[in-house]
């Protein structure tokens, strides 16, 4: 599997149409609601609880006796049926909504973070294999990749990302767009041959894409997670996202280490910030990666001319949080070089 949507899609099927112990059968139908709760276009906040009651069973089952959590979930996703690959997409599959946490902030906006263990590898339906004993082992893993304080870091973040793009699709808008606006179009995307016809044209690309992006950071099926593939080197990166979406009809932003390590330093938040709007960039509008903030995002016609810097998802990023008042100048001049 290459992304976290392939990874829902397959849990979704697998949740809806397979057959797993009498017991979790029920459960999984009656109380979870399980075949709702994973909908066609992401998870839905009407039973934003069913993650929460499938771990409460599987620990009221380890307190009664049963050895580990994996124990638990191999035996739910066991039935009569004698195929051990469908037999471990079941346990796959129960184990993917396990580790599914409803991370709500407030305004009665959801944001959903998938936390899977950080000692897998892979993802799920990938790292639930070999013997059954191995199964078993990583069933149990209890270690999720993110804490509840950085869970709750993410959400600050995007209600500062949202707040900012909300500015800034407002600030892009209409026929008469002040003066001010119009210097930081130019400081931050127009090269030296840019011209008035130039600048328009980026103010109505960027208006466009912030739109999307404000959209985007409103939505009730955002997922947060982690890209297994970067696991041994996460704390290298901020963050990532597809270009143009996953097809699977939600948003996802995959967060890294180096964004969950600045958790509670609010004189970072600004940053952490930045690394939503710019993934979200990708996501919406599709945006690339020419520069960074530490290469320099000064555009100049011989080395990252507007045609580079008006897809460059760290320009929009940067344009966005100096555009709202969120860039110090020190930060500013660091960057614009």
């Amino acid at each position: 599997m290459n992304n976290f949507t392939e990874v829902y899609k397959k849990a979704r099927t697998v949740l809806r149409n397979q057959k797993f112990a009498i017991d979790w059968q029920d459960f999984l139908q009656e109380k979870c609601q399980i075949r709702d709760f994973l909908g066609r276009h992401g998870f839905s906040e009407s039973y934003e609880r069913t993650p929460e009651h499938i771990r409460d069973k599987i620990k009221a089952a380890v307190k009664a006796g049963v050895t580990t959590s994996g124990d638990v979930i191999y035996e739910a996703a066991t039935n009569k049926s004698p195929s051990k690959q469908l037999e471990r997409e079941r346990a796959a599959s129960l184990k993917m909504v396990k580790h599914v946490y409803h991370a709500q902030k407030s305004g009665g906006q959801d944001v959903w973070v998938y936390s899977p263990p950080a000692s897998d590898s892979t993802w799920v339906f990938d790292e639930i294999a070999g013997d059954i004993t191995t199964i078993k082992a990583r069933l149990a893993r209890e270690d999720d990749i993110f804490s509840i304080s950085e869970k709750e870091w993410m959400c600050s973040a995007l209600m500062l990302s949202k707040k900012i793009s909300e500015d800034t699709k407002y600030k892009l808008a209409g026929k008469s767009v002040d003066a001010a606006t119009k210097d930081m179009v130019r400081k931050w995307f127009l090269d030296e041959d840019s011209t008035d016809a130039t600048l328009n044209k980026a103010i109505t690309k960027l208006h466009a894409g912030f739109k999307k992006i404000a959209i985007c950071c409103n939505s009730n099926t955002l997922v947060f997670t982690d890209y297994p593939d970067w696991r041994k080197k996460r704390d290298e990166y901020y963050g990532a996202a597809f270009r143009g979406g996953e097809g699977g009809g939600f948003p996802v932003i995959y967060l890294e280490g180096a964004f969950t390590r600045l958790t509670g330093n609010s004189g970072k938040q600004w940053l952490c910030a930045e690394t939503i709007i710019h993934e979200m960039s990708h996501h919406e509008v599709s945006t690339v990666d020419h520069r960074y903030d530490n290469q320099g995002l000064k555009p100049n016609k011989a080395a990252f001319p507007y045609t580079k810097a008006i897809v460059n998802a760290d320009s929009w990023g940067y344009f966005a949080l100096d555009l709202a008042g969120y860039l110090s100048k020190a930060d500013s001049d660091n960057t614009w070089k």
